[in-house]
């Protein structure tokens, strides 16, 4: 990814802060018009994130911190990163506000590129990042995955689905440009996960991913750090997990060049 690709985004995400979180209830530039679906299946995630996330946890691109109150209550400390800081001032009024804040501390940095030392988690979850990152940088985070997590560490992802409802105003992968409500524009470089994509996120990691839930918008997978090189399997119904579009489901097209 090219040097201007990356200050675009950025600025973009820096820049959206304040209004990040309205992505979850379908607003901003949800991509799929229904908004029920997204109010629906955050439920589904934050259940997931409350039953996964616990101990010693690394939120990567943590933007407003919006799933800590559903881990905060498990965890006895909570490391924020994100490379916006305006995104952490909201993030750690969060924490504050979950009565978190003296379990929480916050790194403003780009985690590709970010020293860890010797800083090891018992859990690190991963939430709308995979989806903005080119091959090269996904094959380079993978790698700072395998040296941040603790031997049977919980690594918990969550991102958006590629299925026919996308199709009709998204493309599977590449660049979209993006409006701030002000009317500004920027591009950022973006991509949505089929299962197959997840079971080569698996084999990249070399870790057992169990796809927790996937939806119509977004999905979860987890793995435990150091667990084989396995298929990803699917968890049980109780996860609240639901089916994904199919081919049929929405008579979908795919059309080169689309913008919300």
């Amino acid at each position: 990814m090219d040097e201007e690709l990356k200050r675009s985004m950025f600025e973009y995400y820096r820049q959206r802060a304040s209004v990040y979180d309205e992505i979850y209830s379908g607003g901003g530039p949800a991509s799929i018009p229904d908004p029920q679906a997204y109010c629906s299946e955050v439920g589904v995630l934050a259940n997931i994130v409350k039953r996964l996330c616990s101990g010693d946890l690394l939120d990567i691109a943590c933007g407003t911190a919006f799933w800590l109150p559903h881990y905060a209550d498990k965890c006895n400390h909570i490391t924020l990163l994100d490379q916006s800081k305006e995104m952490l001032v909201q993030a750690n009024a969060r924490a504050a506000s979950a009565g978190a804040a003296d379990r929480t501390s916050s790194m403003c940095a780009d985690v590709l590129h970010h020293d860890f030392g010797d800083s090891r988690f018992d859990c690190v979850l991963v939430a709308f990042l995979m989806s903005h990152f080119s091959p090269e940088q996904e094959a380079t985070f993978t790698d700072v995955l395998k040296s941040i997590a603790k031997p049977r560490g919980k690594i918990l992802f969550l991102d958006t689905v590629w299925n026919n409802a996308r199709a009709l105003t998204r493309d599977k992968e590449g660049l979209q440009e993006r409006t701030l409500p002000d009317g500004r524009q920027f591009q950022i470089y973006k991509k949505y996960f089929t299962e197959d994509d997840v079971s080569a996120l698996s084999r990249a990691l070399g870790i057992d991913l169990t796809t927790e839930h996937f939806g119509r918008v977004f999905f979860a997978a987890s793995g435990v750090a150091g667990e084989g090189d396995k298929p990803p399997k699917r968890a049980s119904c109780t996860s609240g997990s639901t089916p994904a579009v199919g081919p049929s489901d929405l008579g979908a097209r795919q059309a080169p060049g689309r913008r919300h």
